[in-house]
């Protein structure tokens, strides 16, 4: 049976996006669909184009992601969140306004933001400890997928 995760993040200078990324790998080699997709920036042009690195980084990912869509939350079967400690306005601003899409999804969170995703309506899936390396976040994310497909009913069929 297969589940569909949708990997959502959001990233400045890279860090984040790999360990989204590495979460994502760990979904797939549980035989997941995945789908990723990245966060817009809330900070205006001016202030990312004065910083070289975010500028140069943020014109890659705008040519690599595409921005979450209300079809991918649809699809999802969970949802794999991350965001930089230091900047979950991002995060928190799209969980809050999600709506009812989000309400009994599974979430793995990688951020501080797990107290916003429990109030979008989402069921946190324990990460075991806090995730600070790639390889970390690859077995969250197999451990996420693996409880999506456990919540997944026997007989429902998959989206794709």
């Amino acid at each position: 049976m297969s589940v569909n995760v949708l990997v959502l993040f959001y990233s400045r200078y890279g860090e984040t996006e790999k360990l989204a990324l590495a979460a994502g790998v760990g979904a797939i080699q549980m035989r997941a669909n995945i789908r990723l997709r990245k966060l817009p920036d809330l900070t205006d042009a001016e202030t990312i184009r004065r910083d070289a690195q975010w500028s140069e980084n943020l014109a890659r990912m705008n040519k690599d992601y595409i921005a979450p869509r209300d079809i991918d939350v649809e699809w999802a079967d969970v949802l794999i969140l991350a965001a930089p400690p230091d900047r979950s306005a991002e995060m928190e601003q799209y969980l809050g306004s999600a709506g009812e899409s989000l309400n009994g999804k599974l979430a793995a969170v990688l951020g501080t933001f797990s107290a916003a995703a429990e109030r979008a309506g989402l069921t946190i899936v324990p990460p075991g400890s806090e995730i600070e390396s790639s390889d970390q976040a690859l077995n969250y994310g197999r451990h996420a997928a693996d409880s999506g497909r456990s919540k997944k009913p026997a007989n429902a069929s998959s989206r794709t």
